[in-house]
């Protein structure tokens, strides 16, 4: 398994990275925007472009990248340009790189709300840490109820850590632990990041050929968590991520789903997802020991029977068994998936 070649050694604070618009010297870089959409989003959307137009460090350009079949909002609200991109999480993505020819790239959902300065404060942190991408704590986990993290940690295995330094670590069952206590406005290294908004270095962002990963696009919206292979993919391959806590930048649209209402298929092609991604970034990594993974195969075995049994719980207490048969099926369906001559196609998630 290749290691990213910058390892911390105690945690990282920059208390100039903290406070209000105005506080920040005035840089010189430049960057353009793009944003996946399907023209949804309404009063989000324009929030998130008006906040974009009013920041201290203004984009060079902003591409919309539409979604082919969905109508493109009535309101411009400045230089945003939109492109037309076959539908999916991973294609829309991928396509970010069209048109870019600055040296950094903010990648977006389009339900994002930037405070004045907040791009800028992100490239600096970026460069003061010398890193290679930057993301904000659109999803603090740290902030869950004590409920929502026992439910966390049943259900899927995402467990809190004590404060080592990093932000986000990815284990070897495919999950993901995270910073429980991280001292204010730090910048930690990440293994991934939630991601509605990044900024990355454009030549970075096209290293990883995220185009590799469209295979993600086969699964129906919302049942496969495609953040993680991007940032995992980005640190596994040597490059440096970084995760800014309290930056004040706001996922508008972010919420939690409740599970009682989330449908048979929803659950399997979830169930699915998380063993196609454990095996994808973490067993089946080029390098790996064949030690290395048997320990995966352990941490997974053990991740499948931890969310058998609460799944069966949830089963219970719902009178469906549709949980527990979901979570079933769904694993041995990746197992053959993976398998498959189809998937065989895909280069390792380890480029080098």
């Amino acid at each position: 398994m290749k290691e990213n070649k910058k390892q911390p050694e105690t945690p990282l604070v920059s208390p100039s990275l903290g406070g209000g618009a105005g506080e920040a010297s005035t840089p010189s870089f430049e960057y353009c925007v793009a944003i996946r959409t399907v023209g949804k989003a309404g009063d989000k959307y324009i929030q998130e472009l008006e906040s974009l137009h009013r920041q201290t460090v203004k984009p060079k350009h902003i591409f919309v990248h539409l979604a082919e079949g969905f109508e493109r909002p009535k309101k411009q609200v400045g230089m945003e340009e939109y492109i037309i991109t076959p539908k999916g999480l991973v294609h829309q993505r991928a396509a970010s790189l069209e048109g870019v020819d600055t040296e950094f790239l903010l990648i977006l959902d389009d339900d994002v709300f930037f405070p004045d300065d907040a791009v800028e404060r992100l490239h600096k942190a970026l460069v003061e840490f010398d890193a290679d991408c930057i993301a904000p704590d659109t999803f603090p986990n740290q902030e869950m109820s004590l409920k929502e993290k026992i439910v966390a940690y049943l259900a899927n295995s995402v467990k809190p850590r004590k404060n080592d330094g990093w932000a986000i670590k990815i284990e070897r069952n495919g999950t993901f632990s995270y910073n429980n206590h991280p001292e204010k406005h730090a910048v930690y290294p990440t293994q991934s990041a939630a991601g509605p908004a990044y900024l990355v270095k454009t030549d970075v962002f096209r290293a990883i050929h995220y185009e590799d990963e469209m295979f993600v696009d086969e699964f129906p919206p919302g049942t496969y968590g495609e953040d993680q292979l991007n940032f995992n993919k980005m640190y596994r391959n040597g490059f440096k991520v970084m995760l800014q806590y309290d930056a004040g930048i706001i996922h508008l649209d972010a919420g939690t789903n409740n599970v009682k209402q989330k449908t048979y298929e929803k659950l399997y092609y979830r169930a699915m997802s998380q063993y196609i991604t454990w095996y994808r970034s973490c067993y089946h990594l080029k390098g790996n020991t064949n030690w290395e993974k048997m320990r995966c195969k352990w941490a997974y075995f053990w991740r499948f029977v931890l969310g058998a049994l609460t799944r069966i719980g949830y089963s219970v207490i719902t009178l469906s068994p549709k949980f527990i048969i979901a979570h079933i099926k769904g694993n041995i369906a990746a197992r053959k998936y993976v398998k498959s001559e189809h998937y065989k196609k895909t280069p390792n998630f380890i480029l080098k």
